[in-house]
C-alpha cells in the first residue's frame, strides 16, 4: 500500500515525500530509438514513460521529485517544461 502524503515523525510534524528518478540508463539496448531522444520520453501507447511513473509518483503522495538524466538532458527539460508537471496546480514541485 502507497504511503499517505506525508509521514508523521513525531507529533504535529509531518514531512513532505521526495523521489528522485533515475531517467537515463548508461546501456545501448534501445539505441536505434534512444538515439534522438532520452529512452523516459520514448512513447509507451502515445504516452512518454517519464508520464507513468510521475503519474504514479504523485497518485503516491510524493511532493517533490528529482529527475536525473545525463544524456539528451536539453530534451527532457523541454518536455518538462511544456507539461502539466510545470504548472501551479499539479501536485508535485
Amino acid at each position: 500500500m502507497a504511503p499517505k502524503k506525508a509521514i508523521v515523525t513525531k507529533v504535529g510534524e509531518e514531512k513532505e515525500l521526495k523521489a528522485v528518478v533515475l531517467a537515463d540508463s548508461f546501456d545501448d539496448l534501445f539505441q536505434p530509438l534512444a538515439l534522438n531522444k532520452p529512452r523516459c520520453l520514448l512513447p509507451l501507447c502515445n504516452v512518454p514513460m517519464i508520464e507513468y511513473t510521475l503519474e504514479f509518483l504523485a497518485a503516491s503522495g510524493v511532493a517533490e521529485t528529482i529527475i536525473i538524466c545525463k544524456s539528451h538532458a536539453e530534451k527532457l527539460q523541454a518536455y518538462i517544461r511544456q507539461s502539466k508537471w510545470r504548472r501551479s496546480s499539479t501536485p508535485m514541485k
